[in-house]
């Protein structure tokens, strides 16, 4: 969900007003998004923060993503984050069909999208927004909201509006164009057409699930042509995207939200499903990142977050975030865990298979096994050591509904 994070409003304005001033030319981006697959295979957990904390990334001293996503980043920020992560990947951007209803965060949009002036021409405007005429008095009455999300509300605008069209648009080739940034995300893409039966004034045709996918798509296409072909162009899918959206054609990968949670629900199966998708319908590096988080409650559920772990793992092309939840995403000071996140397995020997219960995959230094269906007891050749309690030996029993990381003995 969109939320711009922090809270000193006038500074965070500030800053991105003299970056844009000031980036150009200043920095180049080490990463190398623009590759196949083998870009995103790594010796370690892929990981990945949405929607970061940036001021908590960077004083945090252990903490090392590998892909980093929220509004902007400044030149400093990317630098910072950098240093201790040569090869981060940083991906900036907010939501091509919704508009938080914090003046701040508008602030922020509409600075960016005039390149650094916050009165310039490009302005939100009411009639771009969704509404509804509630007494069918011919008069718009009341905007179409996110359901259940207020303090902000977070608003549809119109896809068809050629205002919002140019607005949004400009802001996403400013973040495009900046050196420091290795991409742009999309956040909130087809999510949910619930507004069906609201209009704007400057499209005075109530919307259907039809538009409001294809006015998406007509910003998503323009979005991916305006944007150098070496940069990604990643969206936060939500639950998923239905089998037949147009989206994936456009994207390099997405961002499956809640993964394992309440909200979607999706079980690994699923999460493996997607993936695959990925592989045949998104342009490469074809990039899934399974974002698990508490539900909001704050409660770590060690068997979910271990899953999401494993389930990242088990192929080359997935990153795993996990955080608060969706009122609070992109925390990093109470949501960094070494004694999982630092494990080194070395290469992949082999892709991931089926095992009686669930999957296993092998790796030069380690195993990871995911117990779906039932408990999976092991019995390894040499004395392994499993990550989650320290415990070393051959046999090891993994409970139904979790995931374990078990790192070969003799190379620690």
């Amino acid at each position: 969900m969109i939320k711009l994070q922090g809270h000193t409003r006038f500074l965070v304005v500030l800053l991105v007003v003299l970056s844009l001033v000031t980036m150009h030319g200043c920095v180049d981006s080490p990463a190398e998004p623009n590759g196949d697959d083998d870009a995103t295979v790594d010796r370690s957990p892929r990981l990945g923060i949405w929607l970061a904390k940036k001021g908590e990334l960077i004083e945090h001293e252990s903490a090392a993503f590998d892909l980093v996503m929220t509004g902007w980043f400044d030149v400093q920020e990317a630098v910072d984050i950098r240093d201790r992560h040569p090869s981060a990947i940083l991906l900036a951007g907010l939501s091509l069909n919704w508009v938080s209803g914090d003046t701040t965060w508008q602030t922020f949009l509409v600075t960016v999208a005039n390149g650094g002036d916050p009165g310039g021409p490009l302005q939100i405007t009411e009639d771009m927004f969704l509404m509804y005429d509630d007494d069918e008095d011919g008069v718009l009455d009341r905007r179409c909201a996110f359901p259940g999300w207020a303090d902000p509300a977070i608003y549809a605008m119109d896809p068809r509006h050629t205002g919002w069209q140019e607005l949004i648009l400009s802001f996403y080739d400013v973040v495009a164009s900046q050196p420091q940034h290795d991409g742009v995300v999309v956040d909130m893409l087809d999510a949910y057409s619930f507004c069906s039966g609201a209009w704007s004034e400057g499209v005075p045709i109530p919307i259907d699930a039809d538009a409001w996918v294809s006015g998406q798509e007509q910003l998503l296409s323009t979005l991916r042509d305006n944007t150098a072909e070496d940069k990604w162009v990643i969206a936060n899918a939500g639950c998923d995207f239905p089998e037949g959206s147009p989206f994936p054609q456009y994207l390099n990968g997405y961002l499956l939200e809640n993964a394992l949670g309440v909200q979607c629900g999706l079980e690994l199966d699923e999460l493996l499903a997607s993936s695959q998708r990925a592989l045949e319908s998104t342009n490469a590096p074809h990039v899934v990142v399974y974002a698990v988080d508490t539900d909001d409650t704050g409660e770590i559920d060690w068997p979910r977050l271990r899953t999401g772990l494993v389930a990242s793992l088990l192929t080359d092309h997935t990153y795993f975030a996990f955080d608060f939840g969706p009122r609070d995403h992109g925390g990093v000071a109470d949501y960094w865990f070494p004694q999982y996140y630092d494990v080194m397995l070395g290469d992949p020997t082999a892709p991931y298979y089926s095992i009686d219960g669930g999957y296993r995959r092998d790796f030069e230094d380690g195993l990871i096994v995911a117990a779906v269906d039932a408990p999976i007891a092991l019995s390894l050749g040499t004395s392994h050591i499993d990550i989650a309690t320290g415990a070393s030996g051959t046999d090891f029993t993994v409970p139904q509904g979790d995931a374990g990381v078990f790192l070969r003995e003799d190379v620690q």
